[in-house]
């Protein structure tokens, strides 16, 4: 009986060991695991961060991208639009020198003057060279000189012609009244005159064609002395490249 007991109070000894070892290795365990689910869930956290931040950067990748690709395609149409306004002014120069070519003699005797003014070609005849005195006629050399300047008109057809009638502050003459009232009809009508010749004579496309008369109001010299009114009575053709 002795021995029974004995026997029975060591394996109960055994059961009580066994059982304190299986819980403190419980407790062990369930630490780690609560560990772990901690460490687990504070990586999660920095995952999210890291994949805000991804987001975000990918965001400004994208707008980046895109503000580049705009910036391009500006630069690209800032070229070409340079690229489109040096070649009218070399179809300017071109004209230019074709008629400064043709027309040397009445460049040279101060007939004809020619200048570049903002990317406009200005060609400026004094009126004796193209009419007489209260003439809306053009006189046969004068219809010489528009037929050259309209074979240099031709070779740039994407540019408008703009024909200004400019006058003197001469009052008309009473014989010429009753037709032209005052200057803003003369200065007009001779602009009419050469804007028709050079449709039906020098073959211009008329949609290329703009005839305007100023009268005395737009000055290039002083009108107190005949060399200042000659120059005041002019006509004025101006080549604008189209927009």
């Amino acid at each position: 009986m002795i021995q029974k007991a004995s026997a029975a109070a060591l394996l109960l000894t055994f059961l009580l060991v066994l059982s304190c070892v299986s819980k403190n290795k419980y407790v062990e365990v369930e630490s780690e695991l609560n560990s772990t689910g901690a460490e687990l869930a504070e990586t999660q956290k920095k995952l999210e961060v890291y994949q805000n931040r991804n987001k975000i950067l990918l965001d400004e990748n994208g707008r980046l991208i895109e503000a580049n690709e705009a910036l391009s395609l500006e630069l690209q149409q800032e070229k070409l639009a340079v690229l489109r306004k040096e070649e009218k002014i070399s179809d300017l120069e071109k004209t230019r020198r074709e008629i400064e070519t043709n027309l040397k003699e009445q460049i040279e005797q101060k007939d004809i003057k020619i200048e570049e003014i903002e990317g406009r070609l200005k060609v400026t005849f004094v009126d004796k060279i193209l009419f007489d005195s209260g003439s809306v006629m053009i006189k046969d050399k004068g219809k010489e000189v528009l037929l050259s300047l309209a074979d240099s008109f031709k070779d740039n057809p994407a540019q408008s012609i703009i024909v200004e009638g400019h006058t003197d502050d001469m009052q008309i003459g009473p014989a010429l009244q009753q037709r032209f009232p005052t200057n803003w009809e003369l200065s007009t009508a001779r602009a009419t005159a050469v804007v028709r010749f050079l449709q039906e004579k020098g073959n211009i496309a008329p949609e290329r064609l703009t005839a305007s008369g100023f009268s005395f109001y737009k000055p290039v010299a002083a009108n107190d002395s005949e060399e200042g009114r000659k120059q005041n009575r002019r006509i004025e053709i101006i080549m604008v490249p189209e927009k």
